[in-house]
């Protein structure tokens, strides 16, 4: 099945290149407008970035243009550390592979993910001054520890996914809303609820962004779960573009302590290199 998704989903991306590419022309009065105000907010003027790629936890419709890729770097709690990247195939497809595991930092026996994370991304409605932009995804790589006995991440990965991010920029204010709902495929202890997230980006100047995301838990708040208690996952965090290609990036998880597990909140880091090929 997994390998039917790749397939497809890769002729498409193929075929939406084709497609930008037939449609570039001069640009109009009304495009230099669209390509103004669809810009990522706050983001440095040479930023190749347009709209975040990701939050936190949760994805937004946004994608690497073509030529593109990213390299990243989560730093999680007990030693936790998770590497990926995404590829910009065209400028609305991009897909990505993640890998990591606990205990990579420390003295403890590391304890490796038992099997490599893989994304897909199609933005199906690129975001224009009075339309959002609209992507469908799939992704199998959660996050925190792997829990063997139920076969999932702690934060379950969103699996399919349905997004929509719309960018406002006023009063020298630039700020990003995203809602979308997914169907994660781990639901071996029995939950398969899909789920609904939400998330919003305050840009204070061109360097600093405030993060705040919220996960509802749908599919992990069965009396049984391991792990959720029916609150569902809020986060929050701050992102520094420190240059052109790399931003950093301090979060604060499970703020409404949702983790039958866990009685603090958790407190992680990531960096993020961009570059082009």
């Amino acid at each position: 099945m997994r390998a039917h998704l790749m397939w497809t989903l890769s002729v498409i991306g193929l075929l939406c290149s084709a497609t930008e590419v037939q449609a570039q022309g001069p640009a109009t009065d009304a495009e230099k407008r669209r390509q103004f105000e669809t810009r990522y907010p706050g983001a440095r003027s040479d930023s190749p970035l347009e709209v975040p790629n990701h939050l936190i936890d949760i994805p937004t419709a946004g994608a690497l243009p073509k030529g593109y890729f990213d390299v990243t770097l989560r730093i999680f709690g007990d030693g936790g550390a998770l590497l990926g990247t995404n590829i910009g195939l065209s400028n609305r497809f991009q897909v990505g592979v993640n890998y990591g595991g606990e205990s990579l930092l420390g003295e403890r026996e590391a304890i490796w993910n038992p099997r490599v994370g893989f994304g897909l991304k199609l933005q199906l409605v690129e975001e224009r001054w009075n339309l959002p932009a609209i992507a469908l995804g799939y992704i199998d790589q959660g996050y925190g520890a792997f829990l063997d006995l139920s076969d999932r991440y702690t934060i379950k990965s969103k699996g399919f996914y349905g997004v929509i991010s719309k960018n406002f920029y006023a009063l020298n204010v630039a700020t990003g809303f995203h809602a979308g709902i997914n169907r994660s495929l781990e639901d071996a202890d029995g939950d398969d609820s899909p789920d609904l997230f939400f998330g919003w980006d305050f840009h204070y100047n061109q360097d600093v962004s405030l993060m705040l995301e919220y996960s509802v838990g749908l599919n992990d708040n069965a009396a049984g779960s391991p792990v959720g208690r029916g609150r569902g996952y809020l986060n929050a965090g701050v992102r520094w573009e420190f240059a052109r290609q790399l931003v950093m990036e301090a979060d604060l998880t499970n703020l409404l302590q949702n983790k039958k597990s866990a009685d603090q909140i958790g407190r992680e880091l990531r960096i993020v290199y961009v570059e082009s090929f």
